[in-house]
């Protein structure tokens, strides 16, 4: 996934969200329901490092499991999920079933 996808993916999320409860799903078969989120934020351990790339990251909280995962990829944290690069959901959907967002890989 391009830079642009990724950060296109991490504002559905943002823009989207004014209330109404988000869908997510994951590859490992995770479903969660969303109900809150904290905006896009950018992670940066090192900035001063010459290899330094800023990460943008979104937390997704008040997470309601619809369905668990095969695995432990992805880790639910005091009932919030923070997606970032290491953690790129499949699909995003409204509850009624709209795709909000669908990775194309």
């Amino acid at each position: 996934m391009n830079e642009q996808e990724y950060m296109k993916m991490l504002y559905v999320i943002d823009d989207y969200y004014e209330g109404d409860p988000i869908i997510i799903q994951w590859s490992n078969g995770l479903k969660v329901k969303c109900m809150s989120t904290s905006g896009v934020f950018e992670n940066d351990a090192e900035p001063e490092d010459d290899d330094y790339v800023g990460e943008y990251s979104i937390g997704v909280s008040e997470v309601e499991i619809l369905k668990n995962g095969t695995d432990n990829s992805v880790e639910i944290c005091d009932n919030s999920i923070e997606i970032c690069i290491w953690n790129i959901p499949e699909k995003i959907s409204k509850e009624d079933g709209t795709v909000l967002w669908e990775t194309s890989e």
